[in-house]
């Protein structure tokens, strides 16, 4: 495993960053009560309003949420709050990329936020500064206590130098869910992943409706079989934590290593479709009309993920690891999605496996979507043949030869 690149800035560099500053990042859509309600927990709660700072991403075609604001339906909280107006993105996490670029990535602490949770503990933002004092390198993932979560990375407080050695706050690979659990599994193999004592709680009290819910298995089974990613963003952060000190950052190496495999056995032995499709039926904000409406927003974000699980199983088939190769091929048949070429890698695989009479069967099924027509295709290119010789012979008889010019005669004397 290649060592990061050492000759680079290090990412333990403060000068920039301000000092105890919070900075909240939060999408909202259509949902301006909430919001508003949130905001005044928040103006009630805060002790130190000089360091704080709110950035919104409003979709440009919310027009609920664009007149509450244009109608000053959001008094001034005390601390400054940023409207990011944007097109509509695939996913939650584009938002919180978007504002993370527009803040200037300057604050000491990021905190990710929705639109309708409150902030329970009066004097929270102390809580949290003293928290991250006990980590001067900045790299650290806190979490507030979330009743309806057990001890998870629901509402998360990010470090200045985690930003800065991953480029982000949340990664922006998913259109709902997992975001959040995807940091969380990064802070827990890097040893930097710590509740702290405040809660925050949905507004009304239960868990709502996800927005954008759909096809839970294929994103379930993506984010299960991206876990490779999650443990290299870990080292990063601990080259990041222990940059001088080799018996420090091999010891937290070797946890991460411990910490990986047993997650990843976890992974292996959780995964349900059933269950996933169960998840979807109770938490999906679409009726099942809607999940099956075209998307554009969507499928761009699906294409992306299927790009990269091909990627990874066509490198698993380059190393004769077709059984690995297999999985990521059959995540890909669990997406709204269908790709020639991950049929002909799945044939490819199973008969390596010696799977004989189910390579035979996939091979038969993927005809009826994408038929070869080999007669017809074999008769068309002999006809090309033919007739580019045709053209080619006829060009030749045809073609008019140019005199050679006549010598030039001497001039008369």
């Amino acid at each position: 495993m290649n060592e990061p690149d050492r000759t680079q800035p290090a990412a333990t560099d403060k000068s920039r960053i301000r000092s105890g500053e919070i900075c909240i990042l939060m999408a909202t859509r259509g949902r301006p009560g909430m919001l508003a309600e949130e905001i005044s927990t928040l103006r009630d709660n805060t002790a130190d309003k000089a360091k704080l700072t709110l950035w919104l991403y409003v979709d440009e075609d919310d027009q609920v949420t664009r007149e509450a604001i244009d109608g000053g339906k959001f008094p001034d909280p005390g601390f400054p709050v940023h409207w990011h107006i944007g097109p509509r993105t695939p996913g939650l996490g584009e938002c919180h990329v978007a504002l993370l670029n527009a803040s200037g990535r300057v604050s000491e602490i990021y905190m990710i936020s929705c639109d309708d949770a409150r902030f329970e503990t009066p004097g929270w933002d102390e809580v949290v500064r003293r928290k991250f004092a006990e980590y001067p390198d900045g790299v650290l993932l806190a979490f507030a206590d979330d009743p309806n979560s057990s001890d998870r990375a629901t509402y998360p407080f990010i470090g200045w130098s985690w930003v800065k050695t991953l480029g982000y706050a949340f990664p922006g690979h998913f259109p709902y869910w997992w975001e959040d659990t995807w940091i969380d599994e990064i802070g827990r193999l890097a040893g930097r992943c710590v509740k702290v004592s405040i809660l925050i709680g949905p507004i009304g009290g239960g868990k709502g409706k996800t927005q954008r819910m759909r096809c839970v298995p294929f994103w379930t089974r993506y984010f299960q079989l991206t876990q490779i990613e999650r443990k290299e963003e870990a080292r990063k952060l601990i080259w990041t934590m222990h940059p001088q000190d080799k018996a420090a950052r091999d010891a937290t190496l070797a946890q991460m290593e411990k910490t990986y495999t047993s997650l990843k056995q976890v992974t292996e032995d959780a995964f349900s479709d059933m269950y996933c499709v169960f998840q979807e039926e109770r938490h999906t904000a679409l009726s099942p009309a809607e999940r099956r409406t075209f998307s554009p927003l969507y499928l761009r974000q699906e294409t992306v993920a299927l790009i990269k699980l091909l990627t990874y199983a066509q490198e698993h088939i380059k190393n004769k690891n077709y059984a690995e190769a297999l999985k990521y091929i059959e995540a890909t048949q669990l997406g709204e999605l269908r790709v020639h070429a991950a049929q002909d890698m799945k044939v490819e695989c199973l008969r390596a496996l010696g799977q004989n009479e189910e390579a035979d069967r996939v091979a038969k099924q993927a005809m009826l979507p994408w038929p070869e027509m080999n007669t017809t295709r074999r008769v068309f290119r002999m006809l090309g043949m033919v007739a580019n010789e045709a053209r080619t012979v006829l060009g030749g008889f045809t073609s008019k030869r140019k005199p050679a010019p006549a010598a030039a005669k001497p001039p008369q004397q």
